[in-house]
């Protein structure tokens, strides 16, 4: 039998990142997933000639933010991205405006949508771009998104358009999420905002893939790690379905952290407790529609929409679970990713992906449920996009139990734990665990920076890499 020197659960972004630091460190690193394919969210899928992707809309950070530092250390410089400008445009009642490639081009579409606050938004970019961490956790650490909005501006258009794009891309509204938190997120947004890779969001993953074999790494696909063998309190290895021991020095779950702890381990740890305590981030619904027509021929921009009905994003967040079992949409991102990369169809044809949050629910619930929510998500996504339902060639919905399925991650949830001030502490469940050489990646583990985002999981990856480097040649 094959010994490892590391094994790692889970070839999402932060498994993978892990794994190429350790192979380039000359680890002899396997990885495993339950899925057939790598990438965990950032996944795409093919049907009836289109291809979607899975979740993932786009990636911040490429250039100028962490991941174009992780991207440079692992030598990841032949890929492809293509940047959109603008990348996103919010859709209010009352207000629409626009994030732009230049921060600065951003800057001005937020004064010239809201002038009554132009000297407030100039003093919130500069916070924001120019702050240096340290100083945003020793002003900010006990404060909300919210408090920090607040401490700025007055209009409540304002900060409803900031607030959107943290429910839409971390799942909570800005009196929920930690403020620098928010801030580490709004620096990949809005400060170099918009990649979306060349070929789609598996072809990202698949050159991170190639990367790791290059480098040595062995990644085993559908098979399902159902236990991690301990010996007095030190990981040894895992079991892969059905009963297949592998052994290893090192063992790193980029895994849910409650399956981990309450499944995959035979006693109770310390983080047994801590796990079914903390509350997980929100799900996602999502239709994605193949469309027998150009989108030239129904909207001139295609950059994400942002589309929010109701005023009050505070009251929107606590009403969700009630919303949607009373059959309502009142928000959706929708994101175009044939137009970013005319490569993913065959043909002229376009593919839409509209998002909106969801809870969990039944699976009994989402059965009789989901075709009447994909219709009320289609009309909202119309208001953006007049007409679109008369150009469908094909539709598919996810429902939280789709992405369950395929991640096994509690509730479905989209960005891991659910970033609130209580719950980014990274004492709470840090990387290193109190298994001697198990570690968690990814975004079931706490650093302290938010745990959802592509920049943020792959931070994870190198730093949990960097523990174990470290471990062995002390």
């Amino acid at each position: 039998m094959k010994n490892y020197d590391v094994i790692i659960i889970g070839a999402g972004i932060g498994g993978l990142i892990s794994g190429c630091y350790l192979a380039k460190s000359r680890f002899k690193v396997l990885l495993i997933d339950q899925h057939f394919a790598p990438g965990g969210y950032c996944t795409s899928f093919r049907r009836g000639g289109y291809k979607f992707d899975t979740s993932v809309h786009y990636i911040g950070g490429v250039k100028k933010g962490i991941l174009s530092k992780i991207l440079r250390e692992l030598e990841f410089l032949d890929f492809q991205f293509d940047q959109s400008d603008p990348s996103d445009k919010i859709i209010l009642s009352e207000a629409e405006t626009y994030i732009r490639a230049n921060p600065y081009d951003t800057m001005y579409e937020f004064k010239k949508t809201f002038p009554k606050e132009s000297l407030s938004i100039s003093s919130f970019f500069k916070f924001v771009m120019h702050t240096s961490l340290p100083n945003i956790y020793r002003k900010l650490s006990n404060a909300t998104f919210k408090d920090f909005l607040d401490s700025y501006f007055t209009d409540e258009r304002l900060k409803t358009a900031l607030g959107l794009l943290l429910l839409g891309n971390m799942g909570m509204p800005p009196s929920q999420i930690s403020a620098p938190v928010s801030i580490i997120f709004m620096r990949e947004f809005l400060l170099d905002p918009g990649y979306y890779p060349r070929g789609g969001m598996q072809e990202f993953t698949n050159h991170l893939v190639e990367k790791f074999k290059q480098l040595g790494g062995e990644l085993r696909l559908s098979q399902k790690a159902t236990k991690i063998i301990t010996e007095k309190n030190i990981a040894k290895g895992v079991v892969v379905y059905p009963n297949t021991s592998i052994k290893s020095n090192f063992v790193v779950s980029a895994a849910d952290a409650t399956r981990t702890f309450n499944e995959m381990i035979d006693y109770k740890t310390k983080e047994s407790d801590i796990v079914n305590k903390l509350i997980p981030s929100n799900s996602v619904f999502v239709v994605y529609l193949g469309l027998k027509t150009s989108l030239k021929n129904l909207l001139n921009e295609t950059c994400n929409i942002w589309y929010f009905l109701d005023g009050n994003l505070d009251k929107s967040y606590k009403s969700l679970k009630d919303t949607i079992r009373q059959g309502r949409i009142n928000m959706a991102m929708i994101s175009f990713p044939s137009a970013k990369d005319r490569s993913l169809t065959s043909s002229r044809k376009d593919t839409v992906e509209i998002f909106t949050l969801a809870t969990f629910e039944t699976g009994k619930f989402w059965l009789k449920n989901k075709n009447l929510l994909s219709d009320k998500l289609l009309s909202l996504a119309e208001r953006a996009i007049p007409n679109i339902s008369k150009h469908i060639d094909l539709k598919i919905t996810a429902t939280p139990h789709t992405f369950y399925r395929y991640t096994l991650n509690r509730e479905g949830a989209s960005y891991g734990w659910a970033s609130t001030i209580d719950q980014v502490n990274s004492s709470l469940l840090p990387q290193l665990t109190s298994v001697r050489n198990l570690f968690l990646a990814g975004h079931w583990s706490i650093m302290g920076a938010g745990q959802g985002g592509i920049s943020t999981v792959a931070l994870s990856g190198k730093k949990v890499a960097e523990r174990i480097i470290a471990l062995k040649n002390t």
